[in-house]
Order: C-alpha cells, then sequence, then structure tokens
C-alpha cells in the first residue's frame, strides 16, 4: 500500500525532485486489520503483541483496486506532499537566519568587509569572483580602497540555477548556502523597501569576471540573491 501511494504522490509532483520515503507515509496513516490467522502465537498470556512471522499467517492479503482508489482519493497524497513541503521550508528557514550578524565563522575563503553586518551594511560591496586566481587580484585591490566596505568571495564555476531547482537541492547546496550567509538573506522574504534591504549584511553585489564566463555564468551568479 505504501508503495503505491508513493508511485502516485511520484506521478503528482512531475519532475520535482520531492523526495518522499515510506515513513514519512506511514506516519499519515491508520491501518485497522480484522483477520483471522492460524495458529497464532503471542510474546505473552496478555496477547497484547504477536510473534508469529507473516509467512506462517496461512493466508495473505491482497488489497483490491477498489481499495486502493478509495485510499488514494481520502486525501493521504496532499497531505504527505503538504508535510514533506513544510519540512524542506522549514529546512530553508533554519539555513537563513533571521538576525543581521557582524560577524560570520564557518565560510572558508571569505574576505569579509570590516562593515558587513553593521549600520553601515547598506555601503558595502560583495566581489564575486571567478575562482581563487581572480580573487587574489580583488583582494589586492582592497589595498586601494581599504576593507571596511568591500568584501570578496570566489565562487567555483557555474553555480546551481536556483529558479529551477527543488528546495532540498537549494539547501544541501554548499555555495548557494554560503552566499545566503554572506549576504544575510532570509527565505521567502521579498526585498522591496528600504527598510527591507537595511536587514541585509552588504547593500550591493558586484561580479568581478571576464567577458566569456561574464556571457556564460553571471546569470547564475546573480540568481542566488533573488532566492529568498
Amino acid at each position: 500500500m505504501v508503495s503505491k501511494l508513493i508511485d502516485v504522490i511520484k506521478k503528482k509532483v512531475g519532475k520535482s525532485t520531492v523526495n518522499v520515503k515510506p515513513f514519512q507515509v506511514k506516519n499519515h496513516m491508520w491501518v485497522f486489520v480484522n483477520c483471522l490467522i492460524e495458529n497464532p502465537t503471542f510474546d505473552s498470556q496478555t496477547k497484547e503483541t504477536m510473534t508469529l512471522q507473516a509467512k506462517s499467517f496461512g493466508s495473505k492479503c491482497e488489497l483490491s483496486e477498489k481499495f486502493t482508489k478509495q485510499a488514494i482519493n481520502c486525501g493521504i497524497v496532499d497531505a504527505v506532499l503538504a508535510w514533506v513541503r513544510f519540512k524542506q521550508q522549514e529546512d530553508m528557514n533554519k539555513k537563513c537566519s533571521s538576525k543581521k550578524t557582524t560577524k560570520l565563522k564557518g565560510i572558508p575563503k571569505l574576505e569579509d568587509a570590516n562593515d558587513a553586518g553593521t549600520r553601515n551594511s547598506q555601503l558595502c560591496t560583495l566581489i564575486l569572483t571567478e575562482g581563487d586566481s581572480a580573487k587574489t587580484l580583488a583582494v589586492s585591490g582592497l589595498g586601494v580602497v581599504g576593507r571596511d566596505r568591500y568584501g570578496v568571495f570566489p565562487l567555483r564555476g557555474k553555480l546551481l540555477n536556483v529558479r529551477e531547482g527543488s528546495i532540498k537541492q537549494v539547501a544541501e547546496n554548499v555555495e548557494v548556502n554560503a552566499l545566503i550567509k554572506i549576504l544575510g538573506l532570509q527565505y521567502k522574504k521579498k526585498y522591496e523597501t528600504e527598510e527591507d534591504f537595511k536587514s541585509l549584511r552588504y547593500g550591493k553585489v558586484m561580479v568581478m569576471a571576464d567577458q566569456r564566463w561574464m556571457k556564460e555564468h553571471m546569470l547564475g551568479c546573480m540568481v542566488p540573491p533573488k532566492l529568498c
């Protein structure tokens, strides 16, 4: 029964990479069984738990097509999908802190601006570079403009297309999550007013790349700021 429900859910979500596991379906089910078992054995005199193995039942339960359709149409498919999507969004919310932080830890290769996350964060610019070599050039330029309002972070080639990716793919992508933390983005929040932008750690994003890479991958670089 569980496997059939999972098949229906997969057909309903289509190309979406929503991953539904058997235990998630079972948690939404109550199953009441009225049957006769030949020579049953129990774990105690109270006969609360039967210990007889299924192969020794003497009969096999075959669910009818009518029963299966009734189970599918009872609302369990939508309930399981809603729960799975809720859990995925909950995981994303945990990754997106609503509190603006001045100091970030655990993000390798980030050269954070001194004013990022402070009251002057709107004046800060995050420079995204193509790999470590371009980062070295950008960091050398900080010696001229200063480190107070400029940060540098190297990108590893083409980013995940978050417009087409699932919540699970976004949540598990290391580079996208690093950008979310660096910029101070919040999941599902729309940045439309000045107050909204004040909650970010950086006011601007600049992509530093050559023409070829810019043409092929700039869109992929600029999608993550629109992610949340």
